[in-house]
């Protein structure tokens, strides 16, 4: 494993936010599995009202919170605001999901025989998060398995561990165990090996599909390892024939490039019939040159949450062919369908290719529907 530091710098300034070794994945794993009986044995109602306090927590520290997130992401403030209330929202949701889907029944059956259906916890459970909703979304992942009586080791984005350390402060804070609910800091070889543990009962990840694919071959051969995947999409909009292009454009322009379309459900691909192609094309340029690129505390808002970007949206949709529009380096491969859109942190010129690699537009995060006059 990984003896190297891990390092988080602010996107918009440079600055280092975090700084910390990488955890020991043997210890992490052998604490979370001592503490799994307690846990576990808990009665339901003091788990659920544990969470509950964390949701206190998160909302107690809310500020604190977002700010870090645009910090650490680069997005806007607004939209890590809405972020924050995902988490604290993310525990009533998920109580109520648990109590629909693991109610125990006890039927009779023949000559006097009876069957029950329990539930049960796993064990120990490993959550892998992403970078671009670097509490939200790993959240969505404990806090249903804290319920359930399972131990949590979070292991963040390495690009994000600022965010996922207060994360779990908050969880510690609220009275549940260090030991119960786990931050694990580390790069892609803890990720693998808590993947790879024996002692791990079940792994939650949200991620890219490559690393997801990987994972799901590492533990097809161990199907008493539960396995949860979320990973990102290739998503089509279809424009047909319609007078209101307008409204049209604005709903591709929101999917493509909200949280920089760094989201599963942001539009990837754009299928238009030949009728509506150069009306539709014209409108999404207009507003693609319009969107507004600034800090992520600006006022008023930017749509995209980082200063040091290029991009060649009115250039590249303006002079493209039919089938392909792009937008961006020409290797991102961040498609909007045959129209491609993507932005990248260099510091190039705007009339010129960004020089970095396919991941550099990583950080970047717009507001839907926010335009310069």
């Amino acid at each position: 494993m990984s003896q190297t530091e891990i390092i988080s710098h602010d996107p918009s300034t440079g600055k280092e936010l975090w700084r910390g070794k990488a955890g020991n994945v043997d210890a992490a794993v052998d604490r979370a599995r001592r503490a799994w009986p307690e846990w576990a044995a808990k009665p339901l109602a003091n788990r659920i009202e544990l969470c509950r306090r964390f949701a206190n927590e998160v909302r107690a520290a809310s500020d604190k919170l977002a700010e870090l997130i645009s910090k650490e992401t680069g997005k806007p403030l607004w939209e890590s605001r809405t972020e924050v209330e995902a988490v604290i929202n993310k525990v009533d949701i998920s109580v109520s999901a648990y109590a629909e889907r693991t109610g125990q029944k006890k039927l009779e059956g023949a000559m006097s025989a009876t069957a029950a259906v329990r539930h049960k916890p796993h064990g120990v459970m490993v959550v892998l998060g992403p970078y671009n909703f670097p509490a939200h979304l790993p959240n969505g992942h404990i806090i249903p398995a804290l319920i359930a009586g399972n131990t949590v080791i979070f292991k963040p984005s390495e690009k994000t561990p600022a965010v996922g350390e207060l994360l779990m402060q908050c969880f510690n804070k609220a009275g549940i165990s260090a030991a119960v609910a786990q931050f694990l800091p580390g790069g892609p070889d803890e990720g693998k090996a808590l993947v790879a543990h024996r002692g791990v009962d079940g792994v939650l990840f949200t991620g890219s599909a490559q690393a997801g694919i990987a994972i799901n071959k590492k533990l097809a051969t161990n199907p008493g390892k539960i396995l949860a995947l979320e990973m990102g999409g290739n998503n089509p909009i279809v424009v047909t024939d319609t007078p209101l292009v307008n409204d049209a454009a604005i709903l591709i322009v929101r999917s493509a490039f909200t949280s920089a379309g760094q989201r599963c459900t942001a539009a990837r691909r754009l299928i238009v019939v030949e009728s509506m192609y150069d009306a539709i094309v014209a409108e999404v340029k207009r507003l693609a040159d319009r969107l507004i690129v600034g800090d992520p505390f600006a006022e008023p808002f930017a749509l995209i949450g980082e200063r040091k970007v290029c991009s060649l949206i009115g250039q590249s949709l303006g002079n493209a062919p039919r089938d392909r529009a792009f937008v961006g380096h020409p290797h991102h491969k961040t498609a909007l369908g045959a129209h491609k859109f993507s932005h990248c942190t260099c510091s190039s010129p705007r009339s010129h290719w960004c020089p970095q690699s396919r991941n550099c537009w990583k950080s970047l995060y717009p507001v839907p529907c926010q335009w310069s006059s």
